[in-house]
This record gives C-alpha cells, sequence and structure tokens, in this order.
C-alpha cells in the first residue's frame, strides 16, 4: 500500500506538468479562510491514505491528475485537526475540470460544485435527501412519544410519514434509473434507506435494520473499494455489537461479531477482488481494536484460501476436520512437541530450549509468501534474544530446503520431508504456510497467526 500511495503522489505531482488534454484539473475555493493552509489528499482502499499535499494560497487550491488515475471517489480533507471536514469528490477520469467551492464561514458545509456533472448530481442528490431524511425522522420521533394513537392527530402524522416515505422512493428510483451509467447513480444504488416502524421498541428496530442492512447493496463491484462506500457500511455494520447501549457481555459481544463477520464474507464472496478486501479490512480493524478472540476467527476460518499457500483447497469434510484441529490447538494448550536433534545427535524436545517464549513456524523453501515473512522473523529474532524459533520445513526436496535454511541462521530448523505428511504439520493442523505459532515459557499455546505482522501485533 505503501507503494501505491508513493506512485499516486508521484502522478499528481506530474500533473502539474502536463498538457491540458492529458490532465484533469480539480480546484476549490475555501470562502471566508482564515485557518487552513494546506488540502490532504486521500485515496481510499483496504483504509485511507494520503496521496498528495496541495496548498491553499488566497482561499484557492488547485491540483492535476492524469487522465489515467484509478476511478472512484478521493477525499479532500482541509482541516487536519479534524476528520469530519473533508469534502468527497468523484473522479471518473473522463471530466476534465472539476470545481467547487465551500463556504468554511458557515456552521453548516456544503460544497457547491461548478463544474463536474456527476459531482453536481450526486451532491444535488443529497443535499435534496437529507432534507427529506431530516423530516420523516422527526415525524416518526412524533409518532414514537404520541401518547394516544387513536387520535386524529396522530393518524394524519402517521399519514404524512408515510407519504413522505413514497415520495423519497420514488425519488430514489428515479435518480438511480437517470444515472445508472455514472458514478453519481452508482454511488447512490448502494446507499438504500430502510424504515422502521417508531412504534417498535428500539431494539426491535434495531434488529430489523440489521435483517435488511446489505438489501440493495452490491458487495461484489471491486471499483466501489476506491471508494469510503464499503468501509462505512462494514463499520456501521458491526457498530450494533459494539454499541454500548446494548449492555452485552464480552462473550456476547465477541458471538455478535462473529456472526456479523460471517454475513460480511458471505455478502463479499461472490468477487475474489472485493472478497480480498473486506477479509484484509476485518483483520485490520480487528487488529487495531485489540479483538484478539475475534481476529484469531477471522484468521482460522477465512485467510487460508486465498491469502497463503494452501493445501490444494478444501471440501466440506476436510473443512471440518480443520475446525476441530483449531479448537485442539486453542490457546492455553499444550503444544504438541517436536523431536529435534542436537549437534550431537542426540534428540531434545521443545522444553529443553531455553529462550522465555518460543516461535514455532511452518514454513516451505518453495513457498513464495514464506519468501516474504522468514526475513522478517529472522531480523526480529535477532533483535529479541528471549525469543527463541523451531523452523517446521514441509519440503520435500532436500537440496531446495537446506539452501534455504541458510538463509535463516538464528533459527532452529527441523524438516522430516514428508511435505504436508509431516507428523508435526498434522498434529499442529497446519494446512497452509506460513503458519506462526506462539508459545509461552510451560510451552502452552498463546495464539496461532497467518503472518508474522499479525503475531507481532501480539507480541
Amino acid at each position: 500500500m505503501k507503494q501505491v500511495s508513493l506512485l499516486f503522489i508521484l502522478l499528481f505531482a506530474l500533473g502539474h506538468s502536463l498538457v491540458a488534454q492529458d490532465s484533469i484539473c480539480i480546484s476549490g475555493q475555501l470562502k471566508g479562510n482564515t485557518h487552513f493552509d494546506r488540502v490532504v489528499v486521500k485515496k481510499f482502499g483496504v483504509g485511507v491514505f494520503d496521496i498528495a499535499v496541495v496548498p491553499i494560497k488566497n482561499e484557492k487550491f488547485s491540483i492535476k491528475a492524469p487522465t489515467g488515475i484509478e476511478p472512484g471517489v478521493y477525499r479532500f480533507q482541509y482541516n487536519q485537526s479534524s476528520l469530519n471536514e473533508y469534502v468527497d469528490v468523484i473522479i471518473d477520469g473522463w471530466e476534465k475540470e472539476i470545481n467547487f467551492t465551500l463556504d468554511v464561514s458557515q456552521d453548516k458545509r456544503v460544497p457547491v460544485f461548478t463544474q463536474s456533472v456527476e459531482n453536481i448530481n450526486w451532491y444535488g442528490y443529497k443535499q435534496a435527501t437529507d432534507i427529506q431524511l431530516k423530516k420523516i425522522d422527526l415525524l416518526q420521533q412524533l409518532l414514537t412519544q404520541y401518547p394516544d394513537t387513536t387520535e386524529a392527530v396522530y393518524r394524519i402524522a402517521e399519514k404524512v410519514v408515510n407519504n413522505k416515505i413514497k415520495t423519497f422512493e420514488k425519488q430514489f428510483q428515479r435518480f438511480v434509473m437517470e444515472h445508472s451509467t455514472g458514478w453519481a447513480g452508482v454511488l447512490v444504488t448502494n446507499v438504500p434507506c430502510y424504515f422502521t416502524s417508531p412504534r417498535d421498541l428500539p431494539q426491535l428496530q434495531d434488529y430489523y435494520r440489521k435483517c435488511n442492512y446489505w438489501k440493495g447493496i452490491n458487495t461484489t463491484n471491486p471499483a466501489l473499494m476506491n471508494t469510503p462506500l464499503y468501509i462505512e457500511k462494514i463499520l456501521a455494520y458491526l457498530r450494533y455489537y459494539i454499541n454500548p447501549g446494548r449492555q452485552s457481555s464480552e462473550a456476547e459481544i465477541n458471538e455478535g461479531l462473529k456472526s456479523s463477520v460471517d454475513t460480511i464474507m458471505k455478502k463479499f464472496d461472490g468477487n475474489a477482488q472485493t472478497r480480498q478486501f473486506a477479509l484484509k479490512f476485518l483483520q485490520l480493524g480487528f487488529r487495531e481494536i485489540a479483538t484478539e478472540k475475534v481476529l484469531q476467527y477471522i484468521n482460522e476460518k477465512y485467510t487460508l484460501p486465498t491469502g497463503q499457500c494452501d493445501n490444494n483447497g478444501i471440501d466440506k469434510p476436510e473443512f471440518e476436520s480443520r475446525m476441530a484441529g483449531y479448537e485442539a490447538m486453542k490457546p492455553g494448550t499444550p503444544a504438541p512437541d517436536i523431536a529435534l536433534t542436537a549437534a550431537d545427535g542426540k534428540l531434545y524436545g521443545l522444553k529443553a530450549i531455553p529462550n522465555k517464549k518460543l516461535i514455532v513456524v511452518f514454513w516451505g523453501s518453495w513457498c513464495t509468501n514464506c519468501e516474504r515473512e522468514m526475513p522478517r522473523l529472522e531480523a526480529f529474532i535477532k533483535q529479541q534474544p528471549e525469543y527463541g524459533v523451531v523452523a517446521v520445513g514441509l519440503d520435500d526436496d532436500s537440496v531446495a530446503y537446506h539452501k534455504a535454511a541458510k538463509l535463516y541462521p538464528s533459527m532452529i530448523h527441523y524438516c522430516d520431508f514428508s511435505k504436508w505428511q509431516s507428523k508435526a504439520a498434522k498434529e499442529y493442523c497446519i494446512v497452509a504456510t506460513p503458519t506462526f505459532i506462539l508459545l509461552d515459557e510451560e510451552r502452552k499455546i498463546i495464539g496461532k497467526y497467518p503472518d508474522f505482522e499479525t503475531m507481532k501485533y501480539k507480541l
């Protein structure tokens, strides 16, 4: 991702020297600006990444991007101390001039686009429907709190709400049909509204919203990965279980989050790119908030088919076998011993290794992911002598194995040249390389991880 970000910074910078027909000019005016000196341009992906910085001079800024830029929504952040002060801009690669004005002296700041049909359509729809939704919400609050549902005033208000919802839905459908080929239409299509009955209990309304949450949302469009849509949708869906108002126990929250992860992965499974996007975003998110049990659940259940060198795929019986294996390898369980051979030919086990903590890594000389992960592990243990490493090679080619093992002299190496049929691989339920198992001083399992960074975060 860092390489991608640097590439886009370079492309934006080069844009200043490109001739007009080879570039897209994005400009803006921050009316009444006395505080902000620059705009940071951000790109969406598995996260949000800074790709360019543009100075604001005399309330104005301008930047040029190549016409080959990846289409999507780019965020122009003008306040670096607040994450909520920005303008999202559609850049589709076709419109060569995009211009907007934003009055930053006003409390409610809405950009007004003077150039860019897509952005004019998008923001025009959002501004009109925001007012409608606010009216519907206020009327529904009235219906929720009104004490007598038999009075005429209640029935009138109820009728008004239903009519406004019908009007909103017609406007939504009309906009989607009229703009189906453009980015504005795609973005609006994927932000449908679901209205609950205001007289239902709040918990029941939340439940209905959750059940209908993904209805109408296209989760198999890779182009939408370059917008905030997927990120915002996933986060909002997960908030149902991390809402303090639900007063759930930690165990209930974890089980609810696991269920939400299953739903998200199922929804994004229709396309390999969107599936990988959802997986990475969930991994990074739960890693960042240190929700270890949910992160482990994701790593064990979903990373194998796409993230590592897998053992030729799995069928249902094999999947169930793996799940049973994961249970046997849960934290706190004594790790299966491995018969290691000392220089004098004597055998010894994991407990004989003096390091306080031990990392058992399963790898292969043939595994491309291992070529990336193993050097990181080697560098780490050179700086952390309290950790020892037993590297179990899943190879059947002795020449290739010994050549590769020499690259990692700080590790204790073991290989019985049975590849996936290795006794250690079976006992540790290994189905992909690399796999990292972290053991404590008593050689009990702390965790099992699909990559070095996940394990390092735990450390």
